[in-house]
């Protein structure tokens, strides 16, 4: 038996402690995934310039009779124009769905108190970003790791950098770091008043 190991046992008992944790105190946190894009149905797309060609795929009459058929209340998906700009896509060509997905989460704002998190006074301005740390389950690394942002607290936020597997064997906890540069609303209490 090699010595300085960490046996599989001990292992288990601090992943299923972290999780307790996580589940015990954690925070729902909002995870908006990379959306969809399918082709529009009502235009051309054109993959050389990746927008609409501004060309209808059907005649009004056409057009009329498939919206219809979807029922009163659809969505629009069809719409007759002559050139221009197309109603459904608004000219992209695509049409984009949604994805997201509620994630428990330890949440930590500014986990250091360090040069990362200080305001930075510009002419311009000042700037500054506040960082955020999540502790999660390890199944959600592809979530995080393809997210477009996240709704923490009701702040929105961006991926820092790529998410880690930390823990005993390296498969414990996920941990990402987050950043918003978001500032406080003007009719909130959180502004401070300037003397």
């Amino acid at each position: 038996m090699v010595r300085g190991r960490i046996k599989f046992k001990t292992k288990e008992r601090y992943r299923k402690a972290m999780q307790d944790v996580i589940k015990g105190l954690g925070r729902k946190v909002l995870v908006f995934k990379q959306p969809i894009k399918n082709e529009c149905p009502n235009c051309f797309y054109d993959k050389f310039t990746s927008s609409s060609t501004g060309n209808c795929k059907w005649t009004a009459q056409e057009a009329r009779d498939k919206q219809d058929a979807l029922g009163p209340g659809a969505q629009l998906l069809y719409k007759f124009f002559r050139v221009g700009r197309c109603p459904v896509c608004k000219g992209r060509g695509y049409l984009e769905t949604q994805r997201r997905s509620w994630v428990d989460c330890l949440v930590t704002w500014n986990p250091s108190e360090d040069s990362s998190n200080n305001l930075t006074f510009t002419p311009a301005g000042t700037e500054g970003s506040t960082v955020v740390r999540l502790k999660t389950d390890p199944k959600y690394f592809d979530t995080f790791k393809n997210c477009q942002k996240m709704l923490i607290d009701g702040i929105e936020c961006k991926l820092s950098k790529p998410p880690t597997l930390r823990g005993l064997g390296n498969q414990t906890t996920l941990i990402i770091m987050a950043f918003t540069t978001e500032k406080p609303k003007l009719d909130s209490g959180e502004i401070i008043k300037e003397y």
